[in-house]
């Protein structure tokens, strides 16, 4: 496949859904495009702002922080699976509130066990601080 054509198909690719530069090399790789190719779309594609890993890194961030259902590690798990880069302002990111709110959505019946409690949390990604205060509200809660 020459330049052109390889140029074409990434746009296509991207035109589709925002993707990773190692998301778009692969997607190329499939179609049998050479890497020297390859390296002279990416590039291309970055001086025009179409590939932006850091730009994507972050939404993809915000997104999953915003839809409130999950913890930082479970965001930077999908960020490593589309070969993003952690943004440095996650720090910032506050997941206690966030699991408390998802506790107290879910659990409302006062027979659930603590068990059941963290590990839904944990497979969603919160950190043991979160588990803990989100715990410590739904016993103090439910012994009113």
């Amino acid at each position: 496949m020459e330049y052109k054509e390889a140029y074409g198909a990434a746009l296509r690719f991207l035109n589709v859904r925002f993707l990773s530069e190692e998301e778009l090399r692969r997607k190329l790789r499939r179609r049998e495009v050479t890497d020297d190719i390859i390296d002279e779309v990416t590039e291309k594609l970055k001086s025009e702002r179409f590939l932006d890993d850091h730009r994507l890194a972050e939404s993809v961030y915000r997104y999953y922080a915003q839809k409130a259902q999950y913890g930082h590690a479970y965001i930077c798990n999908k960020l490593r699976l589309r070969f993003l880069p952690v943004p440095e302002e996650t720090k910032a990111y506050d997941e206690v509130p966030v699991a408390l709110a998802l506790v107290a959505k879910k659990f409302k019946n006062r027979c659930d066990n603590e068990q059941k409690i963290i590990r839904y949390l944990q497979n969603r990604g919160f950190s043991g601080k979160a588990v803990r205060a989100a715990l410590e509200d739904f016993v103090s809660l439910t012994d009113d």
